[in-house]
């Protein structure tokens, strides 16, 4: 099957407004004001990294923080952690707050300028420093799990994302599984793609990842079916075409695995595949 899951995953600016929820009209906003940037060389494509910033830029949208209040708060916040992304999740903390606050990378509450806060959720937890790191919300483990996932640390990731994914939504699963994927325990992949799609019916992405997952498992029905789905779903989703084309021609489905090389060449002419899938249309009698 094509690839595997979760990498080299870019949005187009379309798919990152719906992945993040925004309107397009405040997507450009933080375009102009490059609270978010595209990948280099490319003015409609983001990083994986770049759409976990994306996602912390709507949740502070949906407290009602404007680009403008959230590039000040920015400037800010890096006062305090210089990491931009990190910075940037620190001022979660900030919502429903009256002064801009910051939560560091070691759980500390902090004031722009260096005044450490009095964390009353953490003296609630047990008090002292020692409990703040345990206080991090979910979206604080999410936002995490992202940073290492994209830097390539895939173990922190997924401790990351095992401490969100308790009253976490289907996002979560989808990285974790695509994370245990990367290390090979197909099993456990598969079970939190079946989470994922649980929370999200809709999540054609998720339902993709679990056809792969279950293709290696040998599920080849199961497989199947999830492939499906995701293109009842999306059906110009080229990556599952590819995936459904190679499942149906495993269990000897040569006529449907033609044509979703077929639709696949379709939607997807010029991509690094496109001359294997022409070459095994050619080997299987396709045109």
């Amino acid at each position: 099957m094509k690839g595997e899951p979760g990498n080299e995953r870019t949005f187009t600016r379309a798919e990152l407004a719906e992945f993040c929820g925004l309107p397009p009209n405040v997507l450009q906003r933080f375009l102009d004001r490059e609270l978010l940037v595209p990948m280099r060389g490319s003015v409609d494509r983001f990083s994986f990294r770049a759409a976990g910033g994306a996602r912390v830029l709507a949740q502070l949208w949906r407290a009602g923080w404007t680009a403008p209040r959230i590039e000040r708060a920015l400037q800010m916040a890096r006062t305090v952690v210089a990491d931009r992304d990190e910075a940037l999740t620190g001022l979660l903390a900030s919502i429903g707050q009256r002064r801009v606050t910051v939560r560091t990378p070691d759980g500390r509450l902090v004031e722009p300028g260096g005044q450490l806060l009095f964390d009353f959720a953490a003296s609630a937890a047990g008090g002292g420093t020692a409990a703040l790191p345990s206080l991090r919300s979910t979206n604080d483990w999410f936002a995490i799990g992202v940073d290492a996932e994209a830097a390539g640390r895939i173990d922190d990731a997924i401790r990351a994302y095992e401490r969100a994914v308790v009253g976490g939504n289907a996002e979560v699963h989808f990285n974790l599984g695509n994370c245990y994927y990367a290390q090979r325990r197909r099993s456990e992949a598969a079970a939190q793609f079946i989470a994922a799609v649980g929370k999200a019916p809709g999540y054609a992405e998720a339902w993709n990842n679990l056809g792969i997952a279950r293709g290696e498992l040998g599920d080849r029905q199961g497989a199947i079916a999830a492939l499906t789905q995701a293109l009842e779903l999306v059906p110009h989703y080229a990556d599952a075409h590819y995936n459904l084309a190679e499942a149906l021609a495993v269990v000897g489905d040569l006529d449907g695995a033609r044509a979703h090389w077929r639709a696949y060449l379709t939607f997807d002419p010029n991509s690094r595949w496109a001359d294997q899938v022409r070459r095994r249309l050619q080997s299987n009698g396709g045109s």
